[in-house]
């Protein structure tokens, strides 16, 4: 993608006409300009071209919030671009474009552990762990989803189940997410 970036404008540069003395030629004036708009917003293209990507853990052994409580993954494995803040759990959108998130928890053996991934307050999507199996017995559930996002939006995860507490084992509860265009 660079290599045909660079090329084109390359291209631009070279077939730009250069007119000695006087140009009074409005047709020729035109092109210019619009030749040099047109590289303009290619710089700018390139210059806001940001990778975004971040994954995070919840880093104890065993962490449990309550319904509304936003999840905190503060095990911070990847965080391009610094969008993604392990003090409040939420990644904030840096830039317009379409993000693909992922979420995944493990439940302590007879307990639940419902996750909704939310932006700006709205559930977008959910995934629930229902582990109501012997005292050994441990469930992992996870969930995806690509959404369309603009700059300043606030994307995390937190419990939608209104009876118990989650509860969650560290190191295999996680959240990610990445700027895929």
């Amino acid at each position: 993608m660079k290599l045909f970036t660079y090329c084109s404008i390359l291209w631009l540069l070279l077939n730009l006409s250069v007119e000695r003395g006087e140009c009074n030629n409005l047709s020729t004036t035109a092109l210019i300009r619009n030749q040099l708009r047109l590289l303009e917003k290619v710089t700018e293209m390139l210059a806001s071209k940001r990778q975004v990507v971040f994954h995070a853990e919840v880093g104890t052994t065993q962490q449990t919030f309550q319904k509304d409580n936003i999840w905190i993954y503060d095990k911070v494995i990847t965080n391009v671009g610094n969008a993604y803040n392990p003090s409040t759990g939420k990644f904030t959108v840096p830039t317009n474009g379409i993000y693909q998130f992922h979420w995944y928890t493990l439940s302590d053996p007879k307990k639940l552990s419902h996750a909704g991934l939310f932006v700006n307050g709205r559930m977008k999507a959910r995934q629930a762990s229902n582990n109501s199996g012997s005292s050994s017995q441990w469930i992992t559930a996870g969930s995806s989803i690509a959404l369309p996002l603009k700059k300043g939006d606030e994307v995390y995860i937190r419990s939608v189940n209104a009876a118990w507490p989650t509860h969650l084992r560290g190191l295999w509860t996680a959240f990610g997410g990445v700027l895929i265009n």
